[in-house]
């Protein structure tokens, strides 16, 4: 028993005290059934308090002391009238009633205070969610409504560069077609992270409706490495697609769109002389898709952390949006997305996508 408890018993006893020291001063005016009253309210008063044991031992000792004190023949336990028998079990079936009740409604109060506190924290937390939705939807508006005024100039810029390229008085001077193919290149870069921007938003608002045909998985790789020749130079490229695989029901323009964001990826964070690797099979129900790379690798906490919208390496010249977008557009193909570090160094990314 805690001290808690011993207080409780100890207050149990001192209100059953009290009740007799009141009873001894008012018995020679009142009827005995009067002094029921005084021990009854005694034991609500403990009964206020909660505890149920305590108020049976106050119902108890208040029987004991009324017949004790007070009940002829007085200072002793035997009764001359056996109806007393009668008043002390009904006093006593009172007084634990009573207690019953008082305790019993001192927990509904109690449970209702909780549940109201509990309300109020969930709206507080529905409010809290309501904002937070509420700004992510004016952000994703913005984000969306700006990559859509860049997208036409950069589209005529690169267009107009690749234009200037091909003009033969501009390819006599080493140096303007350096800047020229500068500007085509970073151009095509920042087209590519608009176009990024608007998939993220398209895809976190519900405005992609997937169009899923089956369709041969080696072309859109192919078509996907055909829009990356640039950026992959004499990058040497291993790819192992078995003739046999069979067609996937796939949106193919996301699906290339996930292999441009995984090659970028890999090409971003690799040494040129390394070679990344493009593999995929069939397990079970499933392809599974992979592209390896020799490049650092991963750290352990960032194996989740690099499918976050906006995560990226400070060193990184990326925005972080890349594989959050394939994450993105897998889910909503039934499949899964996850990173691995590879034996021997590098990093490899996989994905599935259902048959």
């Amino acid at each position: 028993m805690n001290k808690s408890q011993t207080g409780e018993y100890g207050f149990a006893i001192v209100a059953v005290g009290v009740c007799t020291a009141v009873s001894f001063a008012i018995f020679r005016h009142f009827e005995l059934t009067n002094l029921v009253m005084v021990y009854l309210l005694g034991t609500l008063v403990v009964a206020t308090r909660g505890h149920r044991g305590p108020a049976a031992l106050s119902s108890a000792l208040s029987v004991l002391c009324f017949d004790f004190f007070f009940v002829p023949p007085r200072f002793t336990f035997s009764v001359s009238d056996a109806q007393y028998i009668w008043t002390f079990a009904v006093m006593f079936a009172v007084a634990m009633i009573i207690s019953h009740l008082t305790i019993r409604l001192r927990e509904e109060a109690e449970a209702a205070r909780q549940g109201e506190q509990r309300s109020a924290w969930l709206m507080e937390k529905a409010k809290k969610a309501e904002i937070e939705a509420e700004g992510e939807r004016m952000r994703s508006s913005l984000l969306s409504s700006v990559s859509h005024d860049f997208r036409t100039p950069l589209t005529v810029i690169v267009g107009s560069v690749s234009a200037l390229l091909e003009k033969e008085e501009f390819s006599r001077s080493p140096k303007v077609r350096e800047l020229l193919e500068n500007i085509q290149t970073e151009g095509e870069r920042l087209s590519h992270l608009v176009q990024n921007l608007l998939e993220a938003t398209r895809l976190e608002s519900g405005a992609v409706h997937l169009r899923k045909e089956a369709y041969p998985f080696e072309e859109v790789l192919g078509s996907a490495l055909e829009r990356l020749e640039k950026s992959i130079h004499d990058r040497e490229i291993k790819i192992d697609v078995p003739e046999t695989l069979p067609l996937v029901p796939m949106d193919p323009a996301l699906i290339e769109q996930v292999f441009m964001n995984l090659l970028e990826n890999a090409i971003r964070h690799t040494p040129e002389q390394t070679t990344l690797e493009i593999s995929a099979a069939v397990e079970g129900n499933s392809v599974t898709a992979a592209v390896e790379d020799r490049g650092p690798g991963l750290k352990t906490d960032e194996l989740e952390r690099v499918f976050d919208k906006f995560y990226h390496d400070p060193s990184s010249p990326g925005a972080g949006l890349g594989l959050a977008i394939c994450r993105a557009v897998v889910n909503a193909h039934g499949g899964r997305i996850w990173a691995e570090n590879r034996k021997g160094g590098g990093a490899i990314f996989r994905f599935t996508l259902p048959l």
